[in-house]
């Protein structure tokens, strides 16, 4: 696109949309560095997940969040890829992920009004659709949350403009196939849209194209799965297979593109005058959504910034102290998002979500201590970290060596980590190790010792 482009004079709602995006965004960014010492955190540990897939992508060539296994750890095969991009050109750094989503936000926006502008649709009737993309889905919220729902936005925006365009048409452009397939490669959900499309095609005895739109959108899928299975592991990712379906049919994700798939849908009404009782219904409907979507918006802002604070106190501690000793050790947790972002070594993920062994172990319902034990050997672990949270068995040979108790903040739980040593000379390292660390460690955190070394032998 010419950069004169964007700064024609009917461009201002564009500029003036992307500056309201961008100044809570940065808010939200400055106030929780503030709150951190400086250090950026992300409000999700599913988010690290995908950043160490990414970081293994970028510099092990090997998906997954180790530089040795395969693991399908992300429900998006899109977007570790943006960012592995990112970080083998930048290196893996933290901050490049808002810097992705905040340029992808942008890009969202952009597509929008230029696609407005071909409709002839007033400016100020583009700023007044602009603006609510931002503050409805909200653009700033999903930028700091680090996951791919900036990409999923943009292109269920750009898949569903094409096809409003080209539905009267004999055939789809092949331009609208691909946005369906990157749509769907960018979050596996992005299937159920495509699935709707298909069913009103059927509907409307439009088959071939029906079957032309699944096939296409479905070929990501189909192609990761070969390999996936290939690779000895599940054909979806892990986490549609041991998470609940209802904790991945986000809601958040749900709204955010609801809207951007509304805009294309609904922007033909801004052109067509409108009767007192229209206006007025339109009117009262649109304030009572719009109120309802804002409020639940400050709540998750507030939420969001919680979030960030809990994870980067409750969870960075563990995940520094591991890459300040174990940074290329085998370690074993239920908790491997942050852990593997910060270490580069071979990890045994209890949840399930990034090791395909413990996730069959789950689903079919063999996990138990012996099978735990014998996969951690034979990565050659040499550290636990477990939270209070898990409540499957742990082999009765490993060593519970020290615990820390951290208070809970700001309406979440207590938590309590374990830190657990395969034998009597890893829990002798792993003891002093901690003991060294406790400086580093935030005040409110308590720690406690379980473990004493065998006395040595004296010689007679």
């Amino acid at each position: 696109m010419p950069s004169s482009n964007l700064i024609r004079k009917d461009k201002w709602p564009l500029h003036l949309a992307v500056a309201a995006f961008l100044l809570p965004t940065i808010l939200l960014a400055y106030h929780l560095l503030q709150n951190t010492g400086g250090a950026f955190s992300l409000p999700r540990d599913e988010a690290f997940l995908q950043l160490s897939t990414a970081k293994t992508l970028a510099f092990r060539h090997v998906w997954g969040i180790g530089r040795y296994d395969f693991a399908s750890a992300s429900p998006s095969l899109l977007y570790p890829l943006v960012l592995a991009a990112a970080f083998f050109i930048f290196g893996a750094q933290l901050i490049l992920v808002p810097v992705v989503n905040t340029a992808i936000a942008i890009l969202l926006l952009i597509a929008i009004q230029q696609w407005l502008a071909k409709r002839a649709i007033r400016p100020v009737n583009q700023l007044f659709i602009l603006l609510s993309v931002v503050a409805l889905t909200p653009l700033p919220l999903i930028v700091i949350y680090g996951m791919e729902r900036p990409l999923l936005l943009l292109f269920a925006f750009l898949f569903v403009s094409r096809l409003s365009d080209e539905w009267a048409m004999p055939e789809f452009s092949q331009r609208t196939l691909i946005y369906g397939a990157l749509m769907v490669a960018t979050r596996y959900d992005g299937v159920f849209l495509i699935a709707a499309v298909s069913l009103l095609l059927i509907y409307r005895r439009k088959w071939l194209e029906a079957f032309e739109l699944a096939l296409w959108s479905l070929l990501p899928i189909l192609v990761f799965g070969i390999i996936a299975l290939f690779k000895g592991s599940y054909f979806l990712p892990n986490a549609f297979m041991v998470e609940p379906a209802g904790r991945l049919l986000s809601y958040d994700w749900l709204v955010g593109c609801g809207v951007a798939v509304a805009v294309p849908l609904l922007s033909h009404y801004a052109t067509k005058p409108l009767t007192r009782k229209t206006s007025w219904i339109t009117g009262l409907s649109a304030l009572v959504i719009a109120l309802t979507l804002f409020t639940r918006n400050l709540y998750a802002f507030r939420e969001s910034d919680r979030s960030s604070l809990a994870v980067h106190r409750l969870t960075y501690p563990a995940a520094q102290f591991t890459h300040r000793y174990y940074h290329r050790y085998g370690i074993v947790s239920d908790d491997m998002g942050i852990i593997s972002y910060l270490t580069e070594g071979r990890y045994l993920d209890l949840s399930g979500l990034s090791s395909i062994k413990i996730a069959r172990g789950k689903t079919d319902k063999y996990l138990n201590p012996g099978l735990i034990y014998q996969l951690s050997q034979d990565q050659n672990s040499q550290l636990a970290i477990i939270s209070d949270r898990y409540d499957k068995g742990l082999p009765e040979s490993w060593i519970r060596t020290a615990s820390w108790k951290m208070p809970a903040l700001d309406g979440y739980d207590k938590k309590t980590i374990s830190f657990y040593a395969v034998d009597s000379s890893a829990a002798t390292l792993l003891e002093k190790n901690l003991v060294a660390y406790t400086s580093f460690l935030p005040r409110n955190i308590t720690v406690q010792y379980f473990y004493s070394p065998p006395a040595e032998k004296k010689e007679p």
